[in-house]
């Protein structure tokens, strides 16, 4: 056995390698993983925005390495990297890092590594596998101002995706509040006031204002005909002012003007500790209700059943969440307890949540209500109320929806295009409401329970509609299907 020394040139690209020569005789080329196995999850941030790719290769005749990124299911390359003028016979442990781009570019979602060794009479062996990709790297969409004027508190900065489409003689923004008499201006005037947005460019916007924890306020272009929409062109629940230094917000849509699905958003970005990703491993994530303290107490992912947590995984906290690495064991029910086997998590309407393994996704999530009592009992009914439907806002009787089974709750109801609605527990009891939390008009998430913007049917036609609603898991989920 005898060591080989090597050199290899990337551009600007991070390498380490290590090398063993170990043979004499012609080897054809060949390439192994070793870091990443099939649909492990892999974190990038602004401090670390690179995708490991470890490997051992061999052959005497192999003079390059390139990796490739995709995203899952399309061709087009958002990162790559290459190992070039390989002279070693046996390359051990090769450390490979692929620059990734922002995640405005590259969302976080499933990816495929494409790798290419190439050999010296220009002969290709090629391979692939995927893996489950959290893009922390934030994109550089706006030059905003860093200092805040003297007596302001807070920068409101928004970025407008279609901004550029905004008729010139009519892109300027206003802010809109509790605050308004305070501020020289009115309360909630619906913009046209004082508080006018600055515009940086057709898509950055920002305003500095003097605000207190507490105060509410919406966006809009000069009057509640024009106020600003979510990414399904449904009107935004009231934005609350909680001391931050800095709130940003994005107008993916405007109620005047047709809805726009985003082609790509940064979304939640998920600082999930390196101490929870591992290679081979699925990652658990817990969010937890406003009411749970994430540092009070010990939290651990079990197997379903467990009498203890002996055999368990501790978890991490951060952000309002915890997260865990586990073995990859399909059909294996995992649970969140606190401090024993016993104090298991469950969503707010009682129902034990648990992550299961589907042999692609990483991370699996959970949502956590308590670990005590429900904290909100379910009846044997829901209503819907809302422009969309046929008794409109101020709907009294006759718009209930039938328990189907514990948690799941079934109507089929004519509904109106173009138009808004919530379901709540009984006629009028609007603080309980359950709006808007992610998804599309047709099927998605529920915010937590009082919380969210309101529902809508942008995007679908009128007709008779089968709505079913499954409180079981997390928030609860929605489904709509034309009859």
């Amino acid at each position: 056995m005898k060591n080989f020394k090597f050199i290899f040139t990337s551009l600007s690209f991070i390498l380490s390698l290590f090398v063993l020569g170990c043979s004499e005789d012609e080897v054809e080329p060949s390439f192994t993983e070793l870091r990443n196995q099939a649909y492990d999850l892999v974190v990038v941030s602004d401090a670390n925005a690179h995708v490991p790719v470890s490997f051992t290769a061999a052959g005497t005749d192999l003079e390059r390495v390139i990796v490739e990124i995709t995203q899952k299911g399309s061709a087009t390359v958002v990162a790559t990297n290459s190992l070039n003028k390989i002279t070693a016979e046996n390359l051990n442990r090769v450390n490979m890092t692929v620059p990734f781009p922002g995640n405005n570019v590259a969302p976080s979602g499933m990816y495929t590594v494409n790798y290419r060794m190439i050999a010296k009479n220009g002969e290709q062996s090629m391979g692939t596998y995927d893996i489950n990709v959290i893009n922390n790297v934030a994109p550089v969409l706006c030059n905003y101002t860093s200092s805040l004027p003297n007596g302001k508190t807070v920068w409101i900065r928004l970025y407008v995706p279609e901004g550029e489409t905004l008729p010139a003689n009519d892109n300027t923004i206003y802010l809109t509040g509790s605050f308004g008499a305070r501020e020289g201006g009115a309360d909630w005037d619906g913009g046209g006031g004082p508080h006018r947005f600055t515009r940086l460019s057709a898509t950055c916007y920002e305003i500095a204002m003097h605000l207190v924890s507490g105060d509410k306020f919406k966006i809009t272009r000069g009057n509640w005909d024009k106020q600003m929409t979510n990414a399904t062109g449904a009107e935004y629940s009231d934005f609350t002012y909680n001391g931050e230094s800095t709130f940003s917000a994005t107008a993916f849509n405007w109620k005047d003007l047709p809805v726009v699905t985003p082609t790509s958003t940064a979304g939640e970005i998920l600082n999930i500790p390196a101490e929870a990703v591992k290679a081979g491993m699925l990652t658990v994530v817990a969010n937890l209700d406003n009411s749970i303290d994430a540092t009070s107490g010990n939290y651990y992912v079990v197997e379903k059943g467990a009498t203890n947590v002996a055999n368990g995984y501790k978890m991490v906290a951060f952000d309002k969440k915890l997260a865990a690495a586990v073995p990859k064991k399909s059909g294996v029910e995992y649970v969140v307890v606190k401090d024993d086997a016993s104090a298991t998590g469950k969503n707010r309407y009682g129902f034990v949540q648990s992550a299961v393994w589907d042999g692609q996704t990483n991370p699996a999530r959970v949502t956590i209500g308590t670990f005590g009592p429900a904290g909100f009992t379910l009846g044997n009914k829901i209503v819907i109320v809302g422009g969309a439907t046929p008794g409109d806002w101020g709907v009294s009787a006759g718009q209930d929806f039938t328990k189907t089974g514990e948690g799941k709750y079934s109507i089929t109801i004519p509904l109106k295009a173009d138009s808004e609605y919530l379901l709540l527990p009984e006629y009028n009891q609007w603080g309980d409401k359950w709006a808007f939390g992610s998804g599309t008009s047709a099927k998605g998430t529920f915010d937590v329970q009082g919380n969210g913007g309101n529902l809508s049917t942008k995007g679908l036609t009128a007709g008779t509609y089968k709505i079913d609603v499954d409180f079981t898991t997390g928030n609860g989920t929605y489904t709509l299907t034309k009859q």
